[in-house]
């Protein structure tokens, strides 16, 4: 006995109107359930694009607040004007510190820095490294960017910004709001390496009412 052929579920007509009908919500964003798409043939199983997108993986776990700043009674001394006193370059030609006596006036009389100047263990500012020529004193608060006393080698990112412009932004601000900083950065080295393993930072302000008072503790890591 001849197998009866089987007929479609429903009518070409029926078939065609409904595939257009499903095209047309496709474009426009609604998502038509799995089971009438394959009702009609056009289930297709998506594929999953791998991701475009580089995982960020860095080691540096961020600043460290120590609390209030340690400068002793006497250096804590105002005067009318403010000054900034580079330490001198190590055996190694590393800069080994800063300290300043921030005022108002200094705002924005810093350099940026020399492009002439490779502090020590530069390499490039691009990938892989992604070197900066870190002030000590930062540009907007007066630091010069032309002596090698004021530039160590940081990485950009995360240390020198945003880490570090964390802070200077916090002086700044008090600054820009007429008070008096005594500050002072130091980078620390371990033995005869070029880059610091850290930055010290203390900041305390004269004013009676200041808002700046702290000591952090930045390690210089991606």
């Amino acid at each position: 006995m001849a197998r009866k052929k089987q007929k479609p579920p429903f009518s070409p007509a029926v078939m065609l109107v409904a595939v257009l009908i499903i095209l047309v919500l496709g474009v426009f964003g609604v998502q038509v359930p799995d089971n009438i798409q394959e009702m009609f043939g056009l289930h297709t199983q998506q594929q999953t694009k791998p991701s475009t997108t580089k995982p960020v993986s860095s080691t540096n776990t961020g600043p460290k607040e120590l609390g209030a700043a340690t400068f002793l009674s006497d250096e804590l001394a105002d005067s009318k004007k403010g000054w900034i006193d580079y330490h001198t370059l190590d055996s190694l030609s590393r800069a080994t510190g800063a300290d300043a006596l921030l005022k108002p006036a200094m705002v924005n009389t810093g350099t940026s820095a020399n492009k002439d100047i490779r502090p020590p263990g530069f390499v490039s500012g691009l990938e892989p490294t992604l070197h900066s020529r870190g002030h000590l004193i930062g540009r907007q608060l007066g630091g010069s960017g032309d002596d090698p006393r004021n530039l160590t080698t940081l990485y950009q990112t995360p240390v020198n910004t945003p880490y570090m412009t964390k802070y200077e932004n916090q002086v700044r601000q008090a600054l820009d709001n007429g008070e008096t900083i005594r500050y002072r950065v130091i980078p620390v080295y371990e033995g005869t390496a070029l880059l610091c393993k850290q930055i010290d930072i203390e900041a305390k302000g004269l004013n009676k009412h200041t808002t700046v008072d702290f000591r952090v503790t930045i390690l210089n890591e991606r």
